[in-house]
C-alpha cells in the first residue's frame, strides 16, 4: 500500500505521530516531503525540510476536488517522495463512508503511479470505518 491512514478521535495524538515521522524522514535530505493541513498549526514545529501547504489557501472542497489537487502537485513536483495529509475529513468536508472509500482507492491508485507514500490521519473511532478503509489503517 501507498497509502496509511493514522485513526483516532480528535485529540488522541495522530499530528504527532505525522510530525514524529516526518522528522525521522527529514534526516535524509534526498526526499522531498509535503505537509498538507488545514490552517496553520504546525508551521513552527515542522522540520524545515518539510513544504507546508495550508489547504484553506486554495479552492479545493470535497474528495474529488482533493484528488485533483494532488495529481497536480504531483504533476508540477514529479519527485516528491511523502505526503502527509492532516485532518482529511476537515479538509474533504465530506464525512460520507462511501465517499472516503472511493477516495482512498483513487489516492492509493494515484500514489502508486506518481511513486509517493501518503500518511494521512482521519479524526474517527476505527470501528467507524468501513472494511475497505480498514485496509489503509496504520497498525
Amino acid at each position: 500500500m501507498f497509502v496509511k491512514a493514522i485513526v483516532g478521535s480528535k485529540g488522541s495524538g495522530k499530528t504527532p505521530i505525522m510530525l514524529d515521522q516526518m522528522e525521522l524522514l527529514a534526516k535524509d535530505k534526498d526526499l522531498n516531503i509535503v505537509f498538507i493541513e488545514y490552517g496553520k498549526t504546525v508551521d513552527q514545529i515542522l522540520p524545515h525540510s518539510v513544504r507546508l501547504i495550508d489547504i484553506t489557501e486554495y479552492p479545493v472542497r470535497g474528495y474529488g476536488q482533493l484528488i485533483a489537487f494532488l495529481a497536480g502537485m504531483n504533476a508540477k513536483d514529479y519527485d516528491i517522495s511523502h505526503i502527509f495529509i492532516d485532518s482529511l475529513l476537515t479538509i474533504a468536508d465530506d464525512y460520507d463512508k462511501e465517499h472516503l472509500d472511493e477516495f482512498l482507492v483513487d489516492l492509493n491508485t494515484l500514489a502508486r503511479e506518481a511513486d509517493v507514500h501518503v500518511t494521512i490521519s482521519i479524526s474517527s473511532d476505527v470501528q467507524d470505518l468501513s472494511e475497505n478503509a480498514l485496509r489503509f489503517v496504520e497498525n
